[in-house]
């Protein structure tokens, strides 16, 4: 989908975009299962056919910490939440194609607590939906490994 840069901008600040949640259980997560992600993909495909921007949260219901995933349809590698920076990259006049991203946020992912990837260029093939869980198994993984250890220092400091 084509969107100018000021209209997405725009869109995203006054929170007109879909926006989906679903859950997935950690052992769904451990064992690769694609469901959350078909459903992540559906909704993606029938937003753009609407010519809508989508952002699609998929919260990991039973994890020991805060840990959310969202695919969303930018225009550079930055969160909805950061839109207001595409302007250092692009005219606001400027027309571009809309990219399916990944991104990760957890207190215990990494010393920004998030991290971002494109995953597809337009709609999301099922190599793409695979890779995608394969980056939020991994990304979940490094969070659970980082927060025992954060346990293990608030052992040691006691």
């Amino acid at each position: 989908m084509k969107i100018k840069i000021a209209d997405f901008m725009e869109n995203v600040q006054a929170g007109e975009f879909n926006q989906t949640s679903l859950e997935i259980s950690k052992d769904d997560l451990l064992q690769e299962d694609l469901w959350s992600l078909n459903k992540a993909k559906e909704q993606l495909e029938k937003d753009v056919t609407d010519n809508k921007l989508s952002q699609v949260m998929i919260h990991v219901a039973d994890a020991e910490f805060e840990i959310d995933f969202y695919l969303e349809t930018g225009v550079i590698n930055l969160p909805f939440a950061d839109a207001k920076k595409v302007t250092h990259f692009f005219d606001d006049d400027a027309e571009v194609e809309t990219k399916i991203y990944l991104s990760t946020s957890c207190d215990y992912l990494n010393a920004s607590k998030f991290h971002i990837d494109l995953i597809s260029e337009n709609s999301l093939k099922n190599d793409e939906i695979k890779h995608t869980m394969d980056i939020m198994k991994s990304n979940y993984e490094t969070s659970v490994e980082n927060f025992a250890k954060k346990e293990e220092v608030e052992k040691e400091d006691k």
